[in-house]
């Protein structure tokens, strides 16, 4: 049986645009574009992972505002639980630990090469997203 890792995947919005980052060169599925964020640590939350993994990543504060869903992916390699958490950024970020980086409208995504889970989860986020942003403050 292969080992599940728990991973968290920001969904950020800066404004009205989402956060997206590219993998690295040498990274499992370089190249293809993804909801920022990374393997959650023993004992911490979704939501504690995302902020820590995204300063690192992006350099940036996020302010998460909650855990929409959580997908299984399984690669040929290994299984993932995705854990999609909602947050909100007020600076640009930078691609510190990625090989670029990309503030775009919902419009935009599909001219993206996601990564396989982030395509799966991706119609699923943007009908959350658009609630998200009507819903009165």
């Amino acid at each position: 049986m292969q080992e599940r890792i728990e991973v968290v995947a920001g969904v950020i919005l800066l404004g009205k645009r989402l956060i997206i980052a590219q993998r690295k060169k040498g990274d499992h599925l370089e190249g293809h574009w993804e909801f920022p964020g990374g393997k959650i640590e023993p004992g911490e939350e979704p939501e504690e992972a995302l902020v820590r993994e995204i300063k690192e990543e992006l350099g940036i504060e996020v302010k998460p505002v909650r855990e929409l869903f959580t997908l299984p992916h399984r690669y040929p390699d290994k299984c993932v639980n995705l854990h999609f958490v909602l947050a909100e950024a007020k600076d640009k970020p930078r691609a510190l630990e990625c090989q670029d980086v990309a503030v775009v409208t919902p419009e935009e995504i599909p001219k993206y090469r996601l990564a396989p889970a982030d395509r799966r989860a991706w119609e699923r986020i943007e009908r959350l997203i658009r609630a998200f942003s009507k819903a009165p403050e």
